[in-house]
């Protein structure tokens, strides 16, 4: 029986060695996860996070909070760079930093994203990513909008929806490396930036 995952995150401070032994649990979901998906055994991420099952257990009771612990962690790389992003003087400067390190995070983590759809979570996550990522890139936009370097005819809002056309087109490659995942979408976003900053934009169709 699957159970709905806790999205809210943990806070409570853990002891020294009680948080070295999370960040090597985590690291090990987070490949596991990547390499075999949900079918991976917990005992197997125990094993290669170097820790006993009974401490594995202690924290993580089962793989719904391991996966929240996952996506926690990666969030966590990315929300400075999206913060670093909204703070550039030059919000179209911005905005690509921002859309661009989206990106890449995903192309990182196909696998781990497709465990998250797999477990049926990100329905769940989809409010606090948009809060905590695509809130401060609308804002963005919006900047870029106004300063005159983004057409006009586009809602802020629409940011999520471009990005996931380009996202449309990471994916592991048969014979690539895997940190080779995605490496066609850099193409697309820049076909992306050039329709968003064209002087003479063709006419939208209405929403």
């Amino acid at each position: 029986m699957r159970h709905k995952m806790d999205t809210t995150p943990r806070t409570r401070p853990l002891r020294a060695d009680a948080e070295r032994n999370q960040v090597r649990i985590v690291l090990a979901a987070q490949a596991a996860f990547a390499e075999q998906g949900l079918e991976v055994s917990m005992e197997e991420i125990a094993r290669r996070a170097g820790v006993g099952p009974a401490t594995l257990y202690r924290r993580f009771p089962g793989k719904q909070e391991l996966l929240r612990a996952v996506f926690d962690a990666r969030l966590a790389d990315l929300e400075p760079r999206i913060a670093s992003a909204a703070a550039e003087d030059d919000p179209w400067v911005g905005l690509l930093d921002g859309v661009r390190s989206v990106l890449e995070e995903q192309a990182r983590n196909v696998a781990l994203l497709q465990a998250l759809a797999q477990a049926g979570v990100l329905p769940a996550l989809k409010e606090e990513i948009g809060a905590r990522v695509f809130a401060p890139l609308c804002a963005l936009f919006a900047r870029a909008q106004a300063a005159g370097v983004v057409r006009a005819d586009l809602d802020p809002s629409e940011l999520p929806l471009l990005l996931r056309m380009v996202a449309t087109t990471i994916q592991e490659r048969p014979g690539c490396p895997a940190g080779d995942a995605g490496a066609t979408w850099p193409r697309y976003l820049a076909l992306l930036s050039d329709a968003l900053r064209t002087p003479t934009p063709a006419p939208l169709p209405a929403r």
